[in-house]
């Protein structure tokens, strides 16, 4: 027999009198496994104790109440908490790191909370359909489905719920007709004359409003804001038929302002120092 076959001989006797065995590292404890030839593997069992010996890990919230409660709850003397902000691409992120590093105070910045306000549907809906056509027909439905939005603050200079349901009621009345020249009108509205299809059609005119508003909140959860809108229209002068769709004044500097209303909130009443910035 070769030196070759008794030493490995010698080291399959040995793994085979290998045992399993625990050790406790800083009050973890570790289980060293045979492997074979000798060898062990090793492996952590933190859940094997009664309780974690720190706390750690991300907790993901969707409103400012809940962001400003968690970080009240957990923070301490190191605590910081980093905002990522792009208004100009509806970005807004609040993460707070708990276990943040002191000066002379090494941590390992693994336990925190995220918070991306999340959009309301009303605001997505009037986001995703501004500066898009309607026809006719669908814009009316459109403006009855959220008729709800529109508000005036209680001011004439801009109409109310109930105006913009008189003007969608006008719309569905007047389907079948050939629109013609616009008149601006001095009270502010805009008057169209049309003529009902067939031989015999009557003359009419339907007034519209130039602009409007809508009170929304942009965040789940947050205050409602108020966004002027244009109401715009397109008369085809072949066909005779018409094309309404509206522009939002400003929407981004809305979603600013709610931002930061949500940023000054978490600043003022969690009283955790804050980063512009993200954790590395």
């Amino acid at each position: 027999m070769s030196v070759i076959e008794k030493t490995t001989e010698a080291e399959i006797v040995a793994s085979l009198a290998q045992q399993p065995r625990w050790e406790t590292v800083e009050g973890v404890p570790f289980l060293h496994s045979p492997s074979g030839l000798g060898q062990f593997t090793t492996k952590p069992y933190p859940e094997l104790l009664a309780k974690p010996l720190r706390n750690s890990g991300t907790t993901e919230v969707h409103d400012v109440d809940s962001f400003i409660f968690v970080a009240k709850r957990h923070k301490d003397e190191n605590s910081l908490i980093y905002l990522d902000v792009d208004y100009a691409n509806n970005k807004v992120k609040a993460t707070a790191v708990f276990n943040e590093q002191g000066k002379d105070d090494p941590r390992w910045r693994d336990h925190r909370a995220v918070f991306t306000p999340r959009s309301t549907e009303e605001w997505k809906r009037w986001l995703s359909f501004n500066k898009k056509q309607f026809g006719q027909v669908d814009f009316a439905h459109f403006l009855e489905e959220n008729i709800t939005d529109i508000t005036n603050n209680g001011t004439d200079k801009l109409p109310s719920g109930s105006d913009v349901l008189t003007f969608v009621s006008s719309l569905e009345e007047t389907r079948k007709v050939k629109y013609g020249s616009a008149v601006n009108l001095q009270n502010g509205m805009v008057q169209l004359e049309f003529i009902e299809d067939g031989d015999d059609g009557q003359k009419g005119k339907l007034e519209l409003f130039r602009e409007f508003a809508i009170g929304v909140s942009p965040f789940f959860g947050g205050a409602a804001y108020k966004v002027e809108a244009f109401l715009r229209y397109r008369i085809d002068r072949n066909t005779g038929q018409i094309a309404f769709w509206y522009e939002l004044k400003r929407h981004e500097k809305v979603l600013e302002d709610a931002a930061k209303e949500v940023i000054e909130r978490i600043k003022a009443e969690t009283g955790v120092p804050v980063i512009y910035g993200t954790p590395s």
